[in-house]
């Protein structure tokens, strides 16, 4: 018992509870905004705004190339340098954002093959969140590194809140649609990015320093190779299923998917907060504590995940209405397919941030998008909407075996060496 209370006092639970705060209150606003959406529109036009965002998000992830994850790293041990490596990393992202635009534009032209059921000025929206999607990405990088998990907390619950004010606004005027929604969620990316960072991007130069430069290269190159195959991972489903099977199972799967979405953002909170302590351990013995204690308080969370999939079906029925209750089954596989995720989280900052294991991080990403996109077009033609959530727990399986057996290896070869 004084075990667990000891536990529940230390800074990470503090840290990951204003985290909690930020991800609680965007999940709510979510599960409304959702509704709002997914009943105005209907499964088929709901499939296709969910395989536009999936779209704006594979490439906004990807557009950030690892520079938010080198500012954790580089941030707390260059104070003196600080300004040098914002300024250098603002610009980086800046026109990396400019292409993305640029290539939206492109994608435009090409809606209807690229998204079926969309339209061109569908790609266009969809281009511009993806812009202002990679800044925010940006500020929370840096609002992390400083471990101002209120700041990063206040610019997701603003995000979501001024989306769905504008909404239910539209909603209210019944003129919700594909398009108003996109348009929504620009304004509040907006808003939320020059009421949490606008002053310190004001401060930010037209400067650029060399030396940051290469340092962010050198170590984001494996976290943006990486990336490809997490954000691969968690998006690439929807767009299968709208290409392979319609936008109506894209729409059933996705229901599904955004009411799992409040445990997708739990764990992204842990792994924010526990980044940055695993970058500062420098001995196994700080390492295997820490991983003891976050190993409890993660079977915790998916205990809980495991009594929520017994209300399935008054959640969906709730939530979605009687059009969507073939999401009932896929949000329960959803669940099981989350939990060997959810250990994943430990494993994977040990290899990243204690013992920069990049490398081999980024192979078992590789193999891991492999098989979701293997299973998934094995699966979808016969199974539908049910393949996406099968190919993540395959994959979620492997890499829980994988990494938790070289996090072991390297804490037995560490411990060798320390003996010697």
């Amino acid at each position: 018992m004084k075990r667990i209370i000891g536990i529940l006092k230390t800074q990470t639970i503090k840290d990951s509870f204003v985290i909690s705060l930020g991800l609680g209150v965007s999940a709510v606003i979510g599960f409304i905004f959702t509704i709002l959406l997914a009943r105005s529109l209907g499964p088929i036009n709901f499939g296709v705004y969910s395989a536009l965002t999936a779209l704006a998000a594979i490439i906004y992830s990807l557009g950030d190339m690892g520079i938010s994850n080198s500012l954790i790293n580089f941030l707390p041990k260059k104070i003196s340098e600080r300004y040098q490596y914002l300024s250098t990393s603002f610009w980086m992202e800046f026109v990396v954002g400019v292409f993305i635009l640029l290539l939206f534009g492109i994608f435009s032209f090409f809606h209807q093959t690229i998204v079926p059921g969309s339209l061109s000025t569908d790609l266009l929206l969809a281009g511009i969140i993806s812009f202002n999607y990679l800044l925010i990405i940006y500020t929370q990088g840096v609002f992390t590194a400083g471990r101002k998990f209120w700041s990063y907390t206040a610019s997701q619950i603003l995000d979501s809140g001024v989306k769905i004010v504008i909404v239910f606004f539209i909603f209210k005027m019944g003129n919700l649609s594909i398009g108003t929604a996109l348009i929504a969620n620009i304004i509040s990316t907006f808003i939320a990015l020059l009421i949490t960072f606008g002053k310190e991007l004001y401060s930010i130069e037209f400067d650029f320093f060399k030396k940051p430069f290469w340092n962010i290269f050198h170590f984001a190159k494996w976290i943006a190779v990486s990336r490809l195959f997490t954000v691969m991972i968690s998006r690439i489903d929807i767009i299968l299923l709208n290409l392979l099977a319609g936008s109506y199972a894209a729409g059933i799967f996705s229901a599904a998917s955004r009411v799992t979405l409040l445990f997708a953002m739990a764990a992204a909170g842990l792994g924010t907060v526990i980044n940055p302590r695993f970058s500062s351990f420098d001995s196994n013995s700080k390492i295997l504590t820490y991983g003891k204690k976050l190993l409890l308080l993660v079977t915790g969370v998916a205990v809980s995940m495991i009594l929520v999939s017994f209300f399935a079906a008054p959640i969906i029925t709730l939530v979605y209405g009687q059009n969507y209750l073939e999401s009932i089954t896929v949000f329960r596989y959803l669940i099981l397919a989350m939990i060997p995720f959810l250990f994943t989280i430990i494993s994977n900052s040990t290899l990243v941030y204690a013992f920069n294991q990049l490398t081999f991080y980024t192979k078992m990403m590789a193999i891991q998008t492999t098989i979701i996109v293997v299973v998934d077009l094995l699966l979808i033609p016969w199974l539908g909407y049910n393949a996406p959530a099968i190919a993540l727990f395959t994959s979620n399986i492997f890499v829980l075996f994988a990494s938790f057996l070289k996090v072991r290896s390297l804490v037995y070869e560490k411990r060798k060496v320390d003996r010697e």
